[in-house]
């Protein structure tokens, strides 16, 4: 199928070079046709109004086809445009380079009407193909827009200031290699004096992780919630762990998985109580420094459901910052391929012990990012941070 009515444009510094081929487009059907005499005149008509296909001389004054074509190809705006070339039959070895440049095809002089319909239909069609294309790559990058803008809005954003009440600061960030991710973040209360604080990274990346995420985030709060409200007494992390654990199993045909690291402070007696799932230790910064919190490594979320999980518990003090992370952090690639590390990590939290949560995290996502410079992020990163200000 053609493009309907395409705009076609003749650039030719010859009155009967182009005063035939107009005559020779208008026979096959063609209307829309617009003429410039050099590549100059030709550059200003496109930048002032579409054409879906030019046909260019080799030869011309003032600008060339060579110069006109270096132009189209520099521009974004226009590089999108097909270009025939025309020329005569001994300047063969300049079409060759047009064709290097990016032209799409050339048409020999004197002109051939078959030739010509076949190659100007064959590049009219290649650039609807194209445009069809674009058209539904913008769609699914709108879409995966705004399902990024929803994922991250299923995270928390509010970080309250810490409170005699409440005497913890708070501060997260989650940033997916792509627009959407399997990592995610939260923290909320089970009970009155409880915080819970959650760091899971599900397996892949993409819209398939995106959505498992959001399955996980939805039961760690469900079922949080209901372990405590069906007793009355607290859930141990391990419980909460192993009960999501069958729970993701279920109805789970790509075997997708998740590491999971939760943790629950009493904010009375501030006792740490974490149960680690596959995932990577977290870290106690503080006055004594920064220490690797060790404990039994369970084994993925999801994989089969008769997997069993443990919790650790540790004394936390005044001024502890217990930060969470996933693998995107220590596992973030340079140019080179060396990974940013634990050591790496470590240094970086041993320049913070006694900033502000905010600043915790923002200095490993900073340090993350001029690690890896240009290259792309490999991985999803969170990273969540707690400090005990009383």
């Amino acid at each position: 199928m053609a493009v309907p009515d395409p705009a076609l444009l003749v650039v030719d510094d010859n009155e009967d070079n182009r005063y035939t081929l107009l005559q020779r487009l208008k026979r096959q059907g063609y209307t829309n046709l617009s003429t410039a005499v050099n590549g100059r005149e030709a550059l200003e008509l496109m930048r002032a109004r579409p054409f879906d296909l030019v046909l260019l001389d080799v030869t011309m004054p003032e600008m060339n086809g060579y110069e006109v074509l270096e132009h189209l190809k520099a521009d974004p705006g226009l590089r999108h445009i097909p270009v025939i070339m025309i020329s005569a039959v001994d300047q063969v070895e300049s079409v060759v380079r047009c064709i290097e440049l990016g032209a799409e095809d050339y048409l020999p002089k004197p002109f051939n009407p078959t030739l010509l319909k076949a190659r100007v239909g064959a590049s009219l069609e290649k650039k609807r193909l194209r445009d069809e294309v674009d058209a539904y790559v913008a769609r699914i990058e709108a879409d995966l827009d705004a399902a990024r803008r929803i994922q991250l809005s299923m995270v928390p954003s509010h970080f309250p200031a810490p409170t005699a009440e409440e005497p913890v600061g708070i501060f997260a960030s989650l940033y997916p290699a792509r627009q959407v991710g399997g990592d995610l973040y939260d923290f909320f209360h089970i009970g009155p004096r409880t915080l819970c604080v959650v760091v899971a990274d599900v397996s892949d990346k993409g819209a398939a992780a995106a959505l498992f995420m959001a399955r996980t985030k939805t039961l760690i709060r469900m079922l949080a919630g209901f372990m405590h409200g069906a007793g009355g007494a607290t859930p141990e992390p391990h419980e909460v762990v192993a009960r999501m654990n069958v729970e993701l199993c279920e109805d789970n045909p790509h075997c997708m998985f998740a590491t999971m690291l939760l943790a629950t402070i009493d904010l009375g007696t501030r006792q740490l109580r974490f149960c680690n799932a596959g995932h990577p230790l977290p870290y106690v910064v503080g006055a004594a420094g920064v220490l690797a919190l060790e404990a039994p490594r369970g084994k993925p979320l999801g994989v089969r459901p008769t997997f069993t999980y443990a919790t650790t518990s540790r004394q936390l003090e005044v001024g502890d910052c217990l930060f969470l992370f996933t693998d995107g952090v220590t596992e973030a690639l340079d140019a080179d391929g060396q990974l940013f590390s634990e050591s790496r990590l470590e240094e970086v939290l041993k320049s913070v012990t006694e900033g502000s949560t905010q600043s915790v995290v923002t200095a490993v996502v900073d340090a993350v990012r001029r690690f890896a410079g240009s290259a792309p992020q490999s991985d999803d990163i969170a990273a969540l941070a707690v400090r005990l200000v009383s």
